[in-house]
C-alpha cells in the first residue's frame, strides 16, 4: 500500500473505525456482504474481501475466525471458485439474505420515506421505537417490528412540546453527533488517493449508518424535539454516499491481487437512498 494511501486512510481508521476499541470484523463483513456484494453478483472472492478489510485495517487471523463464525452462524456461505479450486467465495445464505433485505430496505431508503404517518403504538421492547411515554414507544408502521403482540395505529395531531422532548435518548443523540463528525471529515478532510480508500470510506460510512438505523428510530419533524439536528441526517449519508460511489465503484470495477472485476451492479443499486416509483408519498 502506497504511503500516500496509508496517510489518507490513518486518520478515517483511528477516529471512525477503531475509535472504540476491538471491531466486531463480523458485522463488518455483513455490511460489505451488504453494500458492495449483494447487488454485484452476490458473491466475492476471498481475496478480495482480504484485499479492502487489510486495507481498514484488520489482521487476516481476525478475518478468519470472523468468516468461521458467520458460517457457523448460518449467515454466509462459501464455496470454491469454479475456476481455481485453491480459491474460496463467500455469499449471504438464504435465511442471511432473508435478514439483509429487510434491513437493506431502512439502511438506503431516500429522505422522508421512513418516519411518516400511519404510526404504531405498543409496548416499548428491545426494538427501534421512538420513546413517548413510560414503557410506550411509537414505529413507523412500514417499518414496525413484526413481534409487538398487542398494538394500535393511527397518527398524531398536535404532539405536545414535552412528548417532543422525550423522543431522542442520550444514546441517540450521541450516534447522531458521532455520524456527523465523520460526515464533516469525508466532506472537507478526506480526500481518497485510490478507489480503494474510497471504497474503505463507503464502507464505514455505511457501517456506521446501518449500526444507527438498526439500533435507533427516524423522527419525523412534527415528533423531533425543539432544534433537533438529526432531520437531514438521511440526506447527509445519502449525499456523501454519492459522493464516495462512482469512486469507489473503479476499485470494484477492477482486477486485483488474485480476483477478477466485480460483476455490474444490478439496477436497484442506484435507487439507493432515491425515491422509486410506487413510493407512498
Amino acid at each position: 500500500m502506497a504511503q500516500a494511501t496509508l496517510d489518507t486512510l490513518t486518520p478515517l481508521l483511528r477516529d471512525h473505525l477503531h475509535h472504540e476499541g476491538r471491531v466486531r470484523v463480523w458485522s463488518l463483513i455483513v455490511t460489505i456482504l451488504g453494500d458492495a456484494v449483494e447487488l454485484r453478483g452476490g458473491e466475492v472472492p476471498t481475496a478480495r474481501l482480504a484485499d479492502l478489510l487489510e486495507a481498514m485495517g484488520i489482521s487476516l487471523a481476525a478475518q478468519r475466525t470472523a468468516l468461521s463464525r458467520l458460517v457457523a452462524d448460518g449467515w454466509i456461505e462459501r464455496r470454491k471458485d469454479p475456476r481455481d479450486n485453491r480459491a474460496t467465495r463467500y455469499r449471504f445464505t438464504e435465511a442471511g439474505r432473508a435478514e439483509f433485505v429487510p434491513a437493506a430496505r431502512l439502511i438506503y431508503a431516500a429522505p422522508g420515506m421512513v418516519a411518516r404517518e400511519p404510526w404504531i403504538m405498543a409496548a416499548d421492547g428491545p426494538a427501534r421505537g421512538i420513546p413517548v411515554g413510560d414503557g410506550i414507544a411509537l414505529w413507523p408502521a412500514d417499518f414496525a417490528p413484526r413481534d409487538l403482540g398487542f398494538a394500535m395505529v393511527g397518527t398524531f395531531t398536535t404532539p405536545t412540546r414535552a412528548l417532543r422532548a422525550g423522543t431522542v435518548t442520550d444514546a441517540h443523540a450521541a450516534s447522531v453527533q458521532d455520524l456527523q463528525v465523520l460526515l464533516r471529515f469525508l466532506e472537507t478532510t478526506f480526500d481518497p488517493v485510490t478507489g480503494r480508500d474510497a471504497m474503505v470510506a463507503r464502507t464505514i460510512l455505511i457501517h456506521r449508518w446501518r449500526r444507527h438505523v438498526l439500533r435507533f428510530p427516524e423522527l419525523p419533524k412534527e415528533l423531533a424535539p425543539e432544534g433537533w439536528t438529526g432531520l437531514s441526517l438521511r440526506a447527509d449519508v445519502g449525499r456523501a454516499y454519492a459522493r464516495l460511489q462512482l469512486y469507489s465503484d473503479t476499485y470494484l470495477n477492477a482486477f486485483g491481487p488474485g480476483f477478477e472485476a466485480m460483476p455490474p451492479a444490478d439496477p436497484e443499486f442506484y435507487d439507493r437512498f432515491k425515491p422509486r416509483l410506487g413510493d407512498r408519498k
